[in-house]
């Protein structure tokens, strides 16, 4: 399975989903939960980890509304050309401290909790943040893969996205200068959830190094994530469908679903006849095949969520 760029706005949204009502959302998604006796399947997209600092691609500071002219490298032209290769590492370097820095919110933490209460079983995120990791939840599969590791095209070896990058810095001294600057003076580039940054217009990555592969020493290193235009691998597709087959229910939390590769999940959760819920701010590919969708923060939701397990409080849901 490729994955492909939605261009448009709101690709095939659907204008007049069904909403649960914010005094009712807390109730109904405890209900949806407990009627699946532990075998609730979430899929998580960008929108779980805005509130860590990392934005996420189609709300109102997303990457694709800010910049009309983004456009995310291709495999293509990252397998094909050193020049392309250049300017994806020289903007990384910059990019990854944000995503290496960032912590869990408190979303992160309720899916970790819930599963500890046998409410939800297993995660699938389209994320590549590590942030689920973090928080201590388990039986995770990274749809799009992870930003914290790098991997050999020719040999396979793999290593740290920590070591490479102090790599990249000892190799491109002038740019660790820059980014030191950046730091001291507390300004922070704006990161993509990719990420990628975008620096100032005019610069040049032409002089920027990257090493090759410490293992076959030829080899070219990139970065364990699936880029647009590149194929999901048979074992993590096969894996996704495996989750979507044995759940009971499936939850999406923070995605637009704008990607094929979570959107045919969705489908193929609702042709096996299993409920579906969104959390989500705003309009998603999939509202029309949910069986409600609560437009709130995720971690707003979640929060509510618990402090209402604390507090012992009950109630009845209604749409």
């Amino acid at each position: 399975m490729r994955i492909q760029i939605p261009f448009s706005k709101t690709p095939i949204f659907s204008s007049n989903p069904s909403k649960i009502r914010l005094t009712n959302s807390v109730n109904v998604l405890k209900q949806f939960l407990e009627a699946a006796e532990g075998r609730v399947l979430v899929l998580t997209g960008a929108g779980i980890s805005t509130d860590s600092g990392i934005p996420d691609y189609r709300g109102p500071n997303g990457t694709y509304t800010t910049n009309k002219t983004y456009r995310p490298i291709f495999y293509h032209e990252f397998i094909q050309h050193h020049r392309f290769r250049q300017r994806y590492w020289a903007r990384s370097y910059f990019g990854f401290p944000t995503i290496a820095k960032a912590l869990p919110n408190s979303a992160h933490y309720a899916l970790t909790t819930l599963q500890n209460q046998n409410l939800i079983s297993k995660i699938i995120t389209q994320n590549v943040d590590g942030l689920h990791h973090n928080s201590g939840s388990r039986n995770i599969l990274e749809l799009h893969g992870t930003l914290h590791e790098v991997k050999c095209l020719q040999c396979g070896y793999t290593r740290k996205r920590t070591d490479f990058q102090s790599r990249l810095a000892k190799l491109n001294t002038a740019w660790a200068t820059y980014s030191r600057a950046f730091e001291r003076d507390g300004l922070t580039p704006r990161v993509n959830p990719d990420g990628d940054v975008e620096p100032p217009k005019d610069t040049s990555y032409d002089l920027f190094i990257y090493p090759s592969c410490d293992s076959c020493k030829t080899g070219i290193y990139k970065p364990s994530v699936v880029f647009f235009g590149e194929n999901i691998h048979p074992r993590v597709k096969q894996s996704a469908d495996e989750m979507i087959e044995e759940c009971s229910a499936l939850l999406i939390v923070g995605s637009s679903l704008a990607t094929y590769s979570a959107f045919r999940l969705v489908k193929a959760a609702k042709e096996m006849g299993k409920p579906v819920g969104i959390v989500n701010l705003r309009s998603t590919r999939g509202d029309d095949l949910a069986d409600f969708k609560i437009e709130e923060r995720c971690s707003d939701l979640f929060r509510r969520m618990l402090n209402e397990d604390e507090k012992g409080d009950g109630g009845h849901a209604s749409k």
